[in-house]
């Protein structure tokens, strides 16, 4: 449970929310804090076998959430699903870098016909509720100045990024044309337990803890000297509830999420190694699928953000590490 609870204990008790991709990392995290303050809680996930749907990840709620087995691009189930909702955490996505140049019609599909499909369900049925939706770090791309605020233009590098983009933008049409309540959280890299830890497209530093962990050789590209922002899930947990219980502050907006400790890849990786007790790593030349996507630096400016709800990540890098590697040596068998 997230550490910063009193700010809005008493805002999610008896209210009614949504969760899309609320059996995977994130999602699960928001919905067992959910329970915890009170509320009523509804989780949505298409269970793709790609994406990182496990439902361990709610087995200490199993008996205080409704889960439905669906996708987001389902009008039928989306419009009768947000009636009623209080607040709705748009969280599940395609969120493959790399699949979406492979395969970019799916992308489309998932991240821009199937926000449409939320949005629209919202608009007819249920314009009182709140959309809280997870952006991301890539819809900058290559930046321009180092640390990024909401102010940069948008560059993304792969399709994934171009149609998060796009995704943000709907909504925010829809809050300005339809008065949906809409804000975009811009995710960082997120790392923690509950991750899915089977493949490397979602979520690299966990991938990196499980090669760690197994005793693997980690391969980092280039010097792997690129600069990351990293935030364990209870700190993004936290950012997602503050920004779902205050629509006065929030609404119409998009906020960055950030450490404001950045790492080199390669400091993430020895640290990884470190906590994990085993593993190494070594530096090979790029794939060429990788360099033509790759952003370079990333540091984000979440000043906006804190100074609309007070968030601040708390979890240090050397912290967080050490409670994910604790829960996979734990629950590895649910997992690997």
């Amino acid at each position: 449970m997230t550490t910063n609870q009193n700010d809005y204990a008493g805002f999610y008790r008896g209210k009614n929310v949504l969760i899309t991709g609320g059996l995977g990392c994130l999602g699960s995290h928001v919905a067992i804090d959910l329970v915890h303050l009170g509320a009523n809680v509804t989780v949505i996930d298409s269970c793709h076998p790609l994406f990182g749907a496990n439902y361990n990840n709610l087995e200490s709620v199993r008996d205080d959430v409704n889960v439905n087995v669906c996708d987001i691009r389902d009008a039928d189930a989306m419009n009768h699903l947000v009636q009623g909702k209080d607040v709705l955490f748009h969280i599940g996505m395609q969120t493959s870098h790399v699949d979406s140049m492979t395969e970019p019609f799916w992308d489309i599909d998932v991240n821009c016909r199937g926000n449409m499909v939320v949005y629209e369900a919202v608009r007819h049925n249920n314009l009182d509720c709140h959309v809280v939706y997870a952006g991301t770090r890539g819809q900058y791309g290559v930046l321009d100045t180092i640390p990024v605020d909401e102010t940069h233009r948008m560059q993304p590098t792969d399709i994934y990024g171009v149609n998060k983009v796009a995704a943000e933008g709907y909504g925010l049409v829809y809050h300005r044309a339809y008065g949906m309540k809409f804000t975009s959280l811009r995710v960082n890299n997120c790392y923690g337990p509950r991750h899915q830890m089977r493949h490397a497209k979602y979520g690299i530093l966990n991938w990196f803890i499980r090669l760690a962990m197994d005793g693997g050789s980690i391969k980092l590209y280039g010097d792997g000297g690129q600069k990351r922002d990293y935030n364990y899930v209870d700190d993004a947990t936290d950012a997602f509830l503050r920004a779902g219980s205050r629509p006065d502050a929030c609404d119409g907006e998009a906020f960055n999420l950030g450490s404001g400790v950045p790492r080199t890849l390669r400091e993430a990786t020895e640290m990884v190694i470190e906590y994990a007790g085993s593993g190494s790593y070594e530096l090979v030349p790029w794939p060429e699928e990788r360099k033509v996507i790759e952003t370079g630096d990333y540091v984000a400016d979440f000043t906006k953000f804190t100074k609309a709800t007070g968030w601040k990540p708390l979890t240090t890098m050397e912290e967080g590490l050490a409670k994910t590697v604790e829960f996979y040596k734990e629950h590895r068998s649910l997992y690997w």
